[in-house]
């Protein structure tokens, strides 16, 4: 990804934009990784860019994984307590849908993009 290709630029920047982003939340919720997080910000900027966007990318495919546990998950409440949850989890669960229908049509437009300018 190392090209001038401003998708694959584009698709880095997203990448690294989430990987800071978990970075920072390690670093606020664990003193192991603000120190592993401190000591890594003495490496050169690329180097810190090529290990944040893949911690992005990383960070990407569990959350994908995540959502598709928490959809695919059979609902465990009991009948009383499910009527009262459910508008909520009906729209959580389309908020997540939306979500991801949006990041997959992202990523469809960028790799079409990126194919049809080679």
């Amino acid at each position: 990804m190392d090209s001038r290709n401003p998708i694959e630029l584009l698709q880095k920047g997203y990448y690294t934009t989430l990987g800071v982003a978990t970075s920072v939340v390690e670093s606020v919720q664990d003193q192991e990784k603000r120190q592993e997080n401190l000591a890594q910000l003495r490496l050169d900027f690329s180097q810190l860019a090529e290990i944040w966007a893949d911690k992005g990318k990383v960070t990407e495919t569990e959350a994908r994984k995540f959502v598709e546990v928490v959809l695919e998950r059979p609902d465990a409440a009991s009948p009383s307590s499910a009527s009262t949850s459910s508008p909520s989890r009906r729209m959580i669960e389309d908020d997540l849908i939306s979500l991801t229908e949006t990041l997959a049509a992202i990523r469809q437009d960028l790799e079409a993009e990126q194919s049809g300018q080679n």
